[in-house]
């Protein structure tokens, strides 16, 4: 049996510094914790200068009819509104996100045979998996939180989903594993990767096909799945079907490069429905 590796001093430093951090921040009724986090986030991205012109470049490229001032106030809106979605993935298994989605869709959620789901980083990142755990009994998602971390505070396990490290070398075996096994599995799919080309708000980029290309060697439906923060701090999260169970059984099969560029175009409205809650700091436009 292999042994765990062993974890740093520095580690241990960090894990236990979060875990005074939220222990404070989870005795506070949410809209404060919201206003805290919040100006933490504010107060990082003026010191964080590249971020801060790499956000502004990306929401100017997105909608030039923006001025530059207003670029930058929804650049640091939407950078203080991400660190509170960030935030709410260390007390999950206080969260009841709404769901809502047509008959279709909750007939795909409710099967018990899995589906591959594109989600985005928006409101509550971790909200999509979550509200799957609360119809499905397998909700599988892929992290980029350190090891050490996520053993020491075990806030995916705690609220009960499945949380496979993204650097782990057999990420995408477990993956393909656990949708033959009849799991549903969330991943992020707004990020940039040279996986297969796309539009994005007019322009040509990449985009990440995990998820497409899980769907179709486990032949399992594909849906949409995001999350959003309505005017009151609710949490709601939304599916749509993409790719359904009578379109996996028909003579023609949609191309997993076709199903990207569809979700594309979803995901573009919804950032022009709630710009102030998607991260624009990623580098999603590259040469």
């Amino acid at each position: 049996m292999s042994r765990l590796p062993k974890t740093t001093f520095k580690q241990r430093l960090i894990t236990v510094s979060l875990k005074w951090l939220i222990r404070r921040l989870k005795v506070l009724p949410r809209h404060k914790r919201k206003r805290i986090v919040g100006t933490i986030g504010k107060c990082l991205l003026h010191l964080a200068k590249k971020t801060q012109n790499r956000a502004i470049a990306n929401i100017s490229r997105a909608m030039p009819a923006l001025s530059q001032s207003a670029a930058k106030k929804l650049a640091f809106d939407a950078y203080a509104n991400c660190a509170f979605g960030v935030a709410e993935a260390f007390w999950l298994e206080q969260l009841t996100p709404e769901i809502y989605c047509d008959e279709q869709t909750l007939q795909i959620l409710q099967s018990g045979q899995g589906a591959c789901i594109a989600t985005m980083h928006l409101g509550c990142y971790e909200a999509v998996p979550l509200a799957i755990r609360s119809l499905a009994q397998q909700s599988v998602t892929i992290t980029n939180v350190p090891t050490f971390i996520e053993d020491g505070l075990s806030f995916y396990a705690n609220a009960g989903i499945t949380a496979i490290n993204k650097k782990s070398e057999n990420a995408f075996i477990e993956l393909i594993k656990h949708a033959k096994n009849n799991a549903y599995i969330s991943l992020h799919c707004d990020l940039y990767a040279n996986e297969t080309a796309v539009t994005f708000f007019g322009q040509a980029t990449k985009a990440p096909a995990g998820v497409a290309l899980i769907a179709a060697m486990s032949k399992r439906p594909v849906l949409l799945g995001y999350s959003v923060y309505n005017d009151v701090g609710k949490i709601q999260v939304f599916f749509e079907t993409i790719v359904s169970k009578h379109d996996l059984d028909s003579a023609q099969v949609t191309p997993p490069e076709q199903v990207m560029a569809n979700i594309y175009q979803h995901f573009e409205r919804i950032i022009k429905q709630y710009p102030e809650q998607w991260y624009w700091s990623y580098k999603r436009w590259r040469k």
